[in-house]
């Protein structure tokens, strides 16, 4: 679905995507974006996000290398003006196969409030991690404070007491993950 409505706990809001994959003498290029604008506390009229996701490959017949790893970044506004808030995903390089390619990790910093998060690649009960993430996990000051689970229908699950704006802060991490095609799952797609 490329666009829609959806509700978050007592937040809410639209959201329009899109993803375009290029392909051209064995190089392939990803883009894609993610704008949103959500309502709800801790939020005086409403905040618009817009996000884009790029990565670049090589198609080398038997495999693909990633030459620039996926990175995913969001700016926002309210009412039309640039906000103090920053949200960054990005793949993970380093160690491991290509099995655990997908790991990513990041963070968000909105109204004072810096939530690191990262990606959940094992289903409950298997031995083998997955391809892509499953989910995400919100932490702040090294503390889990809550998770994104992504089989399914988005799930966002926070855990109890958490500040207010933590929690708007957390939810509007969570609106960004769940309304972006990611391209380790939709190239399948294309």
């Amino acid at each position: 679905m490329p666009g829609g409505h959806f509700t978050a706990g007592e937040y809410r809001g639209t959201f329009d995507r899109s993803l375009d994959r290029w392909s051209f003498g064995g190089a392939i290029a990803r883009r894609g974006h993610s704008d949103f604008t959500i309502a709800g506390p801790q939020i005086s009229s409403t905040i618009e996000a817009r996000c884009a996701m790029r990565e670049h490959a090589l198609d080398l017949g038997l495999a693909e290398v990633t030459m620039q790893p996926m990175a995913y970044r969001c700016d926002f506004t309210a009412e039309g003006r640039p906000i103090p808030a920053r949200f960054e995903l990005q793949e993970v390089v380093g160690g491991g196969s290509a099995i655990t390619r997908y790991e990513r990790r990041g963070e968000i910093a909105l109204g004072g409030e810096m939530v690191r998060f990262r990606s959940v690649d094992h289903i409950a009960g298997t031995s083998m991690p997955s391809l892509t993430p499953v989910g995400y996990v919100f932490e702040q000051n090294g503390r889990e404070i809550g998770a994104l689970e992504l089989t399914g229908r988005p799930a966002l699950m926070l855990s109890a007491p958490v500040d207010p704006g933590v929690a708007r802060t957390v939810t509007i991490a969570a609106v960004s993950l769940a309304t972006f095609w990611d391209p380790a799952i939709h190239d399948l797609d294309m």
